[in-house]
């Protein structure tokens, strides 16, 4: 006999008196594994839980099935190495397939896998152990080629993967209609109003930064009289949101190559004029850029994913001056792009940048474009400069991890600040003013804080009034009412007492983004699957009085209520609606 013959023997003969391994530990593992798994998504409302469950868990699940089964002495220690080399090879290699996307599409396939293994062998208990065996390696093949023909197209704010078979059309398309690799001018300047409306949306969340549309109201019965749709359309990737000016909105959009600042008309959606940029941001969170125009006498300020800030003719779209963030404060590119919509104040565009040392945030003079000053220490963060008024002193608040700070807005001194680290997270959330003399903010992991601003003489202090977590905003704003203030923990809709910081209601887990209606006592929110809400603004419990389907797909945007009209956009689509009177 052969020596091959003899070593098949011998595993043959192995497989036949194999025990196979003892199965109550492996589905102990797998049973706790998935009850952790979907208590930490589904009881959960933050994405720090969704950390824990998506990914922590099913790590140590598998640590310890790889112990058990190593371990497994029913089994032939030639199958069981065997086995390892085989699991980590197909899971090293479909993570490898879908590059960096690989990460995400293993916090699904993983637990799928091993839950898989261990009910084939569990079902399979009293079959000899060679038909085991290649049941296994059936269950292992099979995983691999179904993950092998999916591909990751997004995560969403839950940060589960949206996946898709390989040759269907993609979640977040590219821009549909033809794309021109160039500028493109009106054929006629348009003429925009000589002073802006109460009913204008100038910028990121309105007038003042605080998501308030002061002067909308509308009917809410939409199930006798609902929002008319205007138009809708297709756009090209990005999280910027709309400013609404006259009859003209204004967006960017990233397409093909190129980053786009778009102008369109609010009644029909009609491209009026594009300026383009050679410059293109792709993330697996969501591509494109993230800020949202700044408008101001007749002119745009925009700055895009890549660090590039201008100043455009809002009439024509026609660049007037450009800048680089980076170049001029030595900022790296952030992990999720410069997401800092310019603020306008002291003729001066301000903006975060996280060049820390004194450079996390510069002011460029809005009309040469020279940088005028810098200031900060922040190094990580997606916020937005906030005027504020506080003391009777006007001043630009800034988040970013080191907590929140405040700044002269003529010259970049710093007034005070207020340390509230935040080390592993990004801090996003806009701070919300209260009165002259309170401000909210918060993060995803730290909570919520509110704190009381001091001056006497030239001296300020800041006031630590109250810290919870029952509020833990991550990329969704919050709003305050009469008292109260209305956010997301996590995904989930919250409203807390602003004096105390006591939770008054929770609601339902849909994610998005929040405006509020102050003259309605109403909250409009977007939710993440691109459905408007109308909740009432009160404390007493939560309600929901209406809603609708308005656009597709995952939708981080922030609406905007603006001359009696809805408008919304994602990475895939805009649409308009006339709200009802």
């Amino acid at each position: 006999m052969s020596e091959n013959a003899e070593s098949d023997a011998v595993t043959e003969s192995e497989s036949a008196v194999s025990t196979g391994p003892k199965m109550w530990i492996a589905v102990l593992i797998v049973v706790v594994n998935l009850t952790l798994i979907f208590s930490f998504l589904f009881l959960g409302s933050t994405n720090i839980e969704n950390i824990i469950g998506l990914g922590l868990v099913p790590l140590a699940s598998t640590f310890l099935l790889v112990v058990w089964w190593m371990r497994s002495e029913g089994v032939p220690i030639r199958d069981r190495r065997i086995g390892l080399v085989l699991f980590l090879v197909i899971v090293g290699g479909i993570t490898a397939l879908h590059g960096a996307n690989g990460i995400y599409l293993l916090v699904v396939a993983l637990p799928i896998l091993t839950t898989l293994i261990v009910l084939k062998l569990l079902l399979t208990f009293n079959r000899p152990w060679g038909m085991r065996r290649r049941l296994v390696v059936f269950v292992m093949a099979l995983w691999t080629v179904i993950f092998a023909l999916v591909r990751v197209d997004a995560v969403g704010g839950d940060l589960i993967p949206l996946m898709a078979w390989r040759w269907s059309p993609p979640m977040a398309h590219e821009f549909a209609g033809a794309i021109t690799m160039a500028s493109q001018p009106p054929a006629d300047p348009i003429t925009l109003p000589a002073e802006l409306a109460p009913e204008d949306w100038p910028g990121f969340r309105g007038s003042d930064r605080d998501g308030r549309a002061t002067v909308a109201t509308f009917g809410t019965d939409w199930e006798a009289n609902a929002p008319k749709e205007l138009w809708r359309r297709p756009v090209g990737l990005g999280w910027s949101s709309f400013t609404v000016i006259g009859d003209y909105i204004f967006t960017q959009e990233q397409r093909g190559d190129g980053e786009f600042v778009i102008c369109y008309r609010a009644d029909t959606g009609d491209e009026v004029w594009t300026n383009y940029i050679p410059a293109r941001f792709d993330d697996v969170t969501g591509s494109g850029p993230r800020a949202t125009p700044t408008y101001a006498d007749g002119k745009l300020y925009v700055q895009g994913a890549t660090g590039i800030i201008q100043s455009l003719d809002a009439s024509t779209g026609r660049t007037i001056w450009e800048r680089n963030v980076g170049d001029d404060t030595g900022a790296a590119l952030p992990p999720w792009g410069f997401a800092s919509s310019p603020l306008l104040v002291a003729d001066k565009a301000i903006v975060f940048t996280g060049a820390s040392e004194g450079k996390s945030v510069i002011a460029y003079d809005v009309t040469t474009g020279e940088p005028s000053w810098t200031a900060g220490d922040g190094s990580h963060g997606y916020g937005s400069g906030q005027l504020a008024e506080l003391g009777g002193v006007r001043q630009i608040l800034m988040i970013s991890n080191f907590g929140i700070q405040s700044f002269v807005p003529e010259t970049g001194e710093q007034l005070w600040e207020h340390e509230w680290e935040l080390p592993s997270m990004a801090r996003i959330a806009q701070p919300q003013v209260i009165g002259d003399d309170t401000i909210v903010f918060g993060s995803i992991r730290l909570g919520v804080r509110s704190i009381r601003i001091a001056k006497s003489g030239d001296e300020w202090s800041v006031t630590e009034e109250w810290t919870t977590k029952k509020m833990r905003p991550y990329f969704n704003d919050i709003v305050h009412h009469e008292g109260y203030v209305y956010g997301y923990d996590g995904n989930r809709l919250k409203c807390l007492d602003a004096a105390t910081g006591e939770l008054q209601w929770k609601g339902a887990r849909f994610g998005g983004q929040v405006l509020l209606l102050p003259e309605m006592d109403m909250l409009l929110t977007i939710t993440e699957k691109g459905n408007v809400v109308l909740v009432n603004a009160s404390p007493e419990e939560y309600t929901v009085v209406a809603e609708f389907e308005a656009i597709n797909g995952k939708t981080w945007n922030h609406p905007v209520v603006a001359h009696g009209r809805l408008f919304v956009r994602n990475a895939e689509e805009a649409a308009c609606f006339e709200l009802p009177r």
